[in-house]
């Protein structure tokens, strides 16, 4: 009767001890925190890579340390650095003011103390537009962080424009339900640092379909383009007021660019079209008759060109009506005007044949190149090789090069996955 006992009361603890470990098992592998949703508390779409803090829990008994075998570079060092690893849009450098404490020494008498100060600084930050989502963040140079500013859900979002210090957005987004383009402008909300993201304020739609958007230097002045039932209509927007109507066009399909403060419109590049460019709102000729041409203006009447002719991919510069053909050969949309009249380019290692076309075989996405980074000096022609990317990371299409004040910050696109990088030449000249 006793040994009858003693084997039910050890079956009652064994079927206990075992529903303690799959209790277990599950809460610390499976088990999910539900968290209400609310606009102030939005997810980060890329997630966490840190291992839960629990977790530790089966390391118990283990003085070994945990090692990953991830290699995990740090953004403060590295030259290069890939700063959103989904599709991005918008990048933009901006300066911030922050607060920041200086130690200082000082003698009274005999003695040395040390005083510490809060001074007023500048932080340089990249802001930038996920594309699936609409969030907008920050990546601060200085510290290497990323912070969510926006939670307004924009799905699909097609491009991105900071004006007025990024105080300011454009965004275009696909409407699915009209299968149309659509712009808004909104004033982005200011977030510290420790703070929640919040949504877009002072939210206007623009009227009629966005077709192109255009950000001046200074930032400090926008132009944009929507199709109407005659051809096309351009509005500009200055900080504090609301957009103001410069021109119409008779013609629909215009891309926008500012050379300074001087605003162009080019048709949109084909290899088997002849195009142009003019300034507006006079609409007077910069560059016409090239087949696949794409401009990037610069200062002082300045033109970056590209254009696809029977021997292929041709680059140039053109000043008030002189041209002047460059030997590096690439996309004018893959450079980008920097300081003293300097162009960052990615030039292809190689280029396709040239009975294919570009730019239309590569906006298409047939055609990819493997790029590497060069400065070109717009005055003599001459180029120099400023970065070549490691053969581990892969090959990089570049495009959509943005500049930071001093020519030693530069981010862009990788086109094979729409992914957003950070060049700092400052590291390398330490290396």
């Amino acid at each position: 009767m006793e040994n009858n006992s003693n084997r039910r009361l050890l079956i009652i603890v064994g079927f206990v001890l075992f529903f303690a470990v799959i209790v277990l098992v599950w809460y610390f592998f499976y088990a999910k925190p539900v968290v209400a949703p609310s606009l102030s508390n939005t997810n980060n779409p890329l997630g966490t890579k840190e291992t839960p803090a629990r977790s530790a829990f089966l390391t118990w008994g283990n003085d070994e340390k945990q090692v990953s075998s991830v290699e995990v570079s740090d953004p403060l060092k590295e030259p290069l650095v890939e700063v959103w690893e989904k599709p991005a849009t918008g990048q933009t450098f901006i300066t911030q003011s922050i607060l920041q404490e200086v130690t200082s020494t000082t003698t009274q008498g005999t003695s040395t103390i040390e005083v510490t100060k809060t001074v007023r600084a500048t932080s340089t930050v990249l802001i930038f537009v996920d594309k699936t989502t609409g969030y907008i963040y920050s990546y601060a140079i200085e510290s290497g962080k990323t912070m969510q500013i926006s939670n307004t859900v924009l799905p699909g979002v097609y491009d991105a424009y900071f004006f007025d210090n990024g105080n300011r957005v454009i965004i275009r987004y696909i409407d699915r339900n009209k299968n149309t383009v659509v712009g808004l402008i909104a004033k982005v909300p200011n977030v510290s640092e420790k703070g929640q993201a919040s949504s877009l304020e002072a939210v206007e739609y623009l009227t009629s379909q966005v077709v192109s958007v255009a950000v001046n230097n200074k930032k400090d002045k926008v132009a944009y383009l929507v199709t109407t039932d005659a051809g096309s209509a351009v509005y500009t927007v200055t900080p504090g007021k609301r957009p103001s109507l410069l021109t119409t066009s008779p013609f629909g399909e215009w891309t926008l660019s500012y050379g300074g403060d001087k605003l162009y419109a080019t048709t949109k590049p084909s290899a088997y079209v002849s195009g142009v460019t003019v300034s507006l709102p006079s609409f007077n000729s910069e560059v016409g008759e090239r087949t696949g041409l794409i401009t990037i203006p610069g200062e002082r009447d300045l033109l970056l060109n590209s254009m696809w002719g029977s021997q292929g991919l041709v680059t140039f510069i053109s000043e008030n009506g002189n041209l002047k053909v460059l030997q590096d050969k690439t996309l004018a949309k893959k450079c980008a005007w920097g300081e003293k009249l300097f162009l960052i380019c990615a030039v292809p290692k190689s280029l396709p044949r040239s009975e294919e076309g570009l730019p239309d075989d590569w906006f298409q996405g047939r055609v990819l190149f493997d790029d590497t980074l060069v400065v070109i000096d717009s005055q003599t022609g001459g180029s120099y090789p400023i970065f070549t990317f490691p053969e581990k990371l892969g090959t990089f299409d570049v495009l959509n090069i943005t500049e930071g004040k001093g020519d030693t910050l530069f981010s862009f696109n990788r086109k094979q996955n729409g992914s957003l990088w950070l060049l700092n030449t400052t590291l390398l000249e330490e290396e």
